[in-house]
């Protein structure tokens, strides 16, 4: 029932989340709802019983990439905004989701018994590609999931430089005439 409420919870901050990603006027705005959103995936990973593929997109999706857009929008912004709005529309969302996120990782390492069981498997690089590159039948589709995510982030990795060249060139016809 717990995990019930959780899920709930996660998915609610998700779809929040990723419905502010479009609805701020700030790129900065959007790229830290996006975060938010990865990281409540990650929650929801967590709950379906793959904490691996949680870990991964905490560590590659919410860090590595979003730092990666993070940079792209501070040097293709160009310094045109003199002053990044404090709060808004956007912010009425992502402040309490951000709380409510705290207090279920809070909770959850309250309740979490934090013991070190020396009997545990321990995973090694072999056992862990079998598991995330199995193909056969009988593997959990991982693979899939990763090869989706690469064409995702490909297609939007040259969405956006299109879409930038496409401005810089506006601004460079411009200053021609």
């Amino acid at each position: 029932m717990l995990a019930l409420i959780y899920f709930i919870i996660l998915g609610v901050i998700a779809l929040g989340s990723a419905i502010c990603v479009f609805l701020s006027r700030h790129p900065l705005y959007g790229a830290l709802s996006l975060v938010l959103s990865m990281v409540s995936l990650a929650g929801i990973y967590g709950l379906l019983g793959s904490p691996f593929v949680g870990v991964v997109q905490i560590m590659v999706y919410a860090g590595a990439i979003m730092m990666l857009l993070t940079f792209v929008i501070m040097v293709l912004n160009g310094a045109r905004d003199s002053k990044t709005p404090m709060f808004d529309k956007v912010s009425l969302f992502v402040i309490p989701a951000v709380l409510a996120l705290s207090g279920l990782v809070g909770f959850a390492l309250v309740q979490a018994p934090i013991a070190f069981d020396a009997s545990a498997l321990r995973g090694s690089v072999a056992l862990t590609s079998q598991t995330l590159f199995d193909t056969s039948s009988k593997g959990q589709g991982y693979f899939v999931l990763f090869e989706v995510l690469g064409l995702l982030l490909l297609s939007a990795m040259v969405a956006a430089v299109l879409l930038a060249k496409k401005r810089l060139g506006s601004i460079n016809e411009g200053e021609d005439k």
